[in-house]
Order: structure tokens, then C-alpha cells, then sequence
């Protein structure tokens, strides 16, 4: 019992001692300025959410010491985050997983009971594995949720960039003009990288391109591909440009009616542990009675 409340002992002093570190404020870093000086940058892009000062020393250490590890750059760019946050929030779910178990451990013999060091050490480490891959989990999650909208909002501006050029602009224009109009996440940041693409001296479409390369979007690519022979041959794209939103209209609501019926399938699991416990609620009565007297 000694050794576990020496073990929390220490956990805790050294959870104070983190948190005092990053509480007092150190000597000014040149590499710390540069980094918030490249943060302020893409926040001036319109598109970078705001939030608090990622870099942490110790996913900066992380990602020095361990460089195979997997990162899910695309998921992150779409998701507007960088990495050294990504790699703060594993470092902070997998000490939380570690610290649980010792922490309930020591309470438990506290309390008088006494546990094998084996079980506590396997579940502690079991726990903070499981807790440090659990951002991954999330953040491929709320990605895919991220294209989807983005999708969403794609075929509308197919649609506006299709008005733009039926109203006698150049593809140029349309891209520009198309992006201006509407409104959200999804048109902010296509229109950052047009006036990236602008700025870098370069045709729009290859800023689409980027943008579908960093996003993981692909239908962004068709839409550059399409812009592109549009700008170089001069064809007409207006048909093309409809007839894709449509198919992804078409995509998207198939996917949606699939989802909708996946969620149906899972909620009959519910609905027949529901009827089953209802079941017993009026059963058990009986059989006490039954059982009781005889």
C-alpha cells in the first residue's frame, strides 16, 4: 500500500511541477516568435480558426524523437489544425490514461482492499495506449464530417461558378466571382487559395489543385482540370459544370439515404433490448409468485 500512495505521491508532484513550468513564463525564444508570427499569418487568411497557442515543447520533443509515427496531414489541414497541437492533445490523453488507473488504484487500497501490481500496471498501460490514439479516432472523424460539408458546399459553387460563365464572364472571373458570393468555411477557403494562386502569379485552377492536394478533396481536382481547359482551349464548360453538381448531388443524397439506413439497422439493437427488459418487467411477477409458493 505504501509503495501505490508513494507511486500517486509522485504522479501528482510531477503533474504540479508541469503545470507550474508552463504557468511561469521563460526567457523569449527566437524559434517561439517565428512560429507565432507564421500563426498570425494563416490566421490572416480568413480561413485558420482562432484558438489558443499551439506549440508545446513536448510534442515538439515527440515529434523529434519519434518521426515514424503516422500523421493525418490531410485530416488536419482540412480540419484547419496544425500539428504540434494534434500532438499535444496525444500527449495529454495518454498521460490521463496512465494517471487513472494508479490514481484508482491507491484509493482502492486506501480503502483496505489490496490488488496485484500486475493488474494496475497492465490496465494503466492498456488505458493510456488507448487514450493517446484516441485523438487519431476523432480527428479522422470529424474530417470525413469536414468533407462532407465541404462537398456539400462545392456543388453550389459549381452551380454559381456555371451562372458566372452563362453571364459572359471568363473562367478567371467565375472562379473569383463564384467564391465571393457565397458564404462559410468551405468558400473562405477557396477563395484563399485563388488569391493565393493570384498572388504566386499562377492560374486559378492550380490553386484549386493545391487546395484538393492539402484537403483531400478530389472533386476539387475535377473542377480545376475542367477551369483549365476552359481558360487554355476556351471551351464551353457551363454543361460540364451543371452535370457535375448534379452527380454529386446525387452521390451525396445516396450517401445520406445509406447513413439513414445504417442508423435504422443499429437502432433495432435498442428497441429489442427495450422490449426484452419490458418482457421481464411483466414476467418477474408472475414467476416470483409462482416460484415463492411452490
Amino acid at each position: 500500500m505504501n509503495v501505490w500512495i508513494a507511486v500517486a505521491g509522485i504522479a501528482v508532484g510531477l503533474g504540479a511541477f508541469l503545470l507550474v513550468c508552463e504557468i511561469l513564463p521563460g526567457q523569449a525564444r527566437l524559434d517561439a516568435a517565428l512560429a507565432r508570427l507564421e500563426a498570425g499569418a494563416a490566421a490572416g487568411t480568413g480561413w485558420a480558426p482562432a484558438g489558443r497557442p499551439a506549440p508545446r515543447q513536448a510534442a515538439r520533443r515527440l515529434a523529434a524523437a519519434a518521426p515514424w509515427l503516422p500523421v493525418p496531414t490531410l485530416d488536419l489541414e482540412i480540419l484547419g489544425q496544425d500539428r504540434e497541437s494534434w500532438a499535444a492533445s496525444k500527449i495529454v490523453c495518454g498521460m490521463i490514461g496512465l494517471a487513472v488507473v494508479p490514481v484508482f488504484s491507491a484509493l482502492v487500497m486506501l480503502a483496505g482492499a489490496r490488488l496485484p501490481w500486475e493488474l494496475p500496471a497492465v490496465a494503466s498501460a492498456a488505458f493510456g495506449a488507448a487514450l493517446f490514439f484516441a485523438p487519431d479516432v476523432v480527428t479522422k472523424v470529424n474530417a470525413a464530417e469536414r468533407r462532407a460539408d465541404f462537398r456539400h458546399a462545392l456543388t453550389t459553387y459549381l452551380d454559381l461558378v456555371a451562372l458566372e460563365r452563362g453571364a459572359g464572364a471568363g473562367p478567371t472571373e467565375a472562379l473569383e466571382a463564384a467564391a465571393a458570393i457565397g458564404g462559410g468555411w468551405a468558400f473562405e477557403r477557396i477563395g484563399a487559395a485563388l488569391a493565393e494562386a493570384r498572388k504566386a502569379g499562377l492560374a486559378p485552377w492550380n490553386g484549386l489543385a493545391a487546395l484538393a492536394g492539402q484537403t483531400g478533396v478530389t472533386e476539387l481536382s475535377d473542377l480545376a482540370d475542367i477551369a483549365g481547359v476552359a481558360g487554355q482551349e476556351g471551351a464551353k464548360i457551363i454543361d460540364t459544370l451543371s452535370a457535375r453538381a448534379a452527380s454529386m448531388r446525387a452521390q451525396a443524397l445516396s450517401s445520406d439515404r445509406a447513413r439513414a439506413g445504417s442508423r435504422s439497422t443499429t437502432m433495432v439493437i435498442p428497441i429489442a433490448l427495450l422490449g426484452a427488459g419490458f418482457l421481464l418487467l411483466i414476467i418477474f411477477p408472475i414467476m416470483y409468485r409462482t416460484l415463492g409458493t411452490g
